[in-house]
């Protein structure tokens, strides 16, 4: 009779090794972040432990592909477990990049995403004045932020006002840009 093979969680696997490569192509490859959610839904309670556990040992930024697993988690006890791991490992951070030229310039105000990346929203403006209001979410890639990483103060600073302008002047806002509004909120 063969010996059973060991599971995911009982492999010796390095840290950042080929499993954690696989999982962590889920931040460029959309179709691999569908792999994994269905694969990880397709096991039973204990795989899907063992998978968490896999995840948390070998990949070196763990916090989106639990944000995935817990996207398609329907047991309350092992979401709450994912959820707690999420809080220990899980980047949730926002930042800005600001981006300054003479007579205008380009802010970018990054929020992550479990499971899918981050999101951006990028402004744009010339000689005071709004020029373009961008949102990309991980699915559409079409831009990625560009300028220097600054504070998400000195960003609000510099675009509070212009946005002001904007919306007073009946400027369109797009859609989605109420995700982003935590940015402008006073603490």
């Amino acid at each position: 009779m063969k010996a059973p093979k060991p599971g995911i969680a009982d492999a010796d696997r390095p840290r950042g090794g080929p499993f954690a490569e696989l999982v962590e192509q889920i931040l460029h490859d959309p179709s691999a972040l569908d792999a994994l959610a269905f694969a990880y839904s397709e096991l039973g309670t204990e795989g899907r432990r063992g998978l968490i556990r896999a995840v948390v040992q070998d990949v070196s930024d763990p916090g989106h592909a639990l944000g995935a697993l817990l996207a398609v988690e329907s047991d309350t006890s092992v979401a709450a477990d994912l959820a707690g791991l999420l809080r220990q490992h899980g980047h949730t951070e926002s930042f800005a990049t600001l981006e300054r030229r003479p007579g205008g310039g380009e802010a970018c105000l990054i929020r992550p995403r479990f499971g899918f990346a981050r999101e951006l929203m990028r402004i744009t403006w010339n000689h005071n004045q709004i020029t373009g209001i961008e949102i990309e979410s991980r699915a559409e890639m079409k831009f990625a932020a560009s300028g220097t990483r600054s504070s998400v103060a000195n960003a609000i600073a510099a675009l509070a006002p212009l946005l002001w302008r904007h919306i007073r002047a009946g400027g369109a806002l797009p859609e989605g840009v109420e995700r982003f509004a935590g940015f402008f909120s006073v603490a």
